[in-house]
């Protein structure tokens, strides 16, 4: 009976930790750049036969109950949609590719290209971390009106200033969220000069979150919160009854 209020329990932590994620998807629906996750679910016993039980082998240890657990969660790397929006300061990327940044952190990677300037004529984030070019250092057009051509040149006064270093993962879903819009490569991660990306100027790729998805995602998670809840009442209605009649005189 007990395993019965495990496995609700279970259900109930597993829904509460996918409706963070989800909410986390909904207050960035409008973040340029932002890609939506979403969790993986896992039975008990399926981990458990993967894990430890061994069928050749006659093994009368129980295995556990039912119950499931969010094992982990994971980006849709799914392109978002593309907005002109006619601001030199806008930068898109249609393909798997990612701007390389200079943080505090070290090296880190974005989507966002939702840009401005620095007092130093850089262009930076939002956050304030400056793009890097092609040879690692920042790109700097010192105010003045710029252009940034389909391969990522940043054309000054019509004259060719720096290039955008734009690279492409070989496993981009190993990189790691670190919140900002940024991302980190793990140290073995290969990567290489974008080939298969386009740089689109005064434009802005938006958001991949699709908010209507996600409010029947969280519906969902929602009921089946409720659901377990109400097992468990049942199961202690269940133990209560247990309790006051089992070997009571007759």
């Amino acid at each position: 009976m007990f395993r019965g209020i495990y496995a609700a329990a279970s259900g109930m932590v597993a829904n509460e930790m996918r409706h963070s994620v989800i909410a986390n998807n909904l207050a960035n629906a409008s973040t340029a750049g932002f890609k939506r996750n979403d969790g993986v679910f896992e039975g008990f016993y399926q981990a458990y036969l993967g894990r430890d039980l061994h069928p050749h082998l006659f093994d009368v240890q129980p295995g556990p109950g039912g119950g499931v657990r969010m094992q982990q969660s994971f980006t849709d790397l799914q392109g978002g949609p593309v907005k002109t929006t006619g601001d030199s300061l806008n930068l898109a990327l249609s393909g798997p590719g990612y701007l390389a940044v200079d943080t505090p952190q070290g090296e880190r990677f974005t989507r966002n290209g939702q840009l401005a300037l620095n007092e130093l004529g850089q262009l930076v984030t939002t956050e304030g971390h400056p793009l890097q070019g092609d040879t690692g250092e920042p790109i700097t057009v010192d105010g003045v009106g710029f252009e940034v051509d389909a391969q990522g040149g940043v054309h000054v006064g019509g004259a060719l200033a720096d290039q955008l270093r734009v690279v492409e993962f070989e496993t981009p879903r190993a990189l790691q969220r670190e919140g900002n819009s940024l991302y980190a490569a793990p140290e073995d991660a290969q990567f290489a000069p974008a080939v298969d990306t386009r740089v689109l100027h005064k434009s802005l790729e938006m958001s991949n979150v699709q908010v209507p998805n996600e409010m029947v995602n969280m519906l969902a998670g929602l009921r089946a919160y409720g659901a377990n809840q109400q097992v468990i009442s049942t199961f202690d209605q269940t133990t209560s009854r247990v309790i006051e009649q089992v070997g009571m005189p007759v």
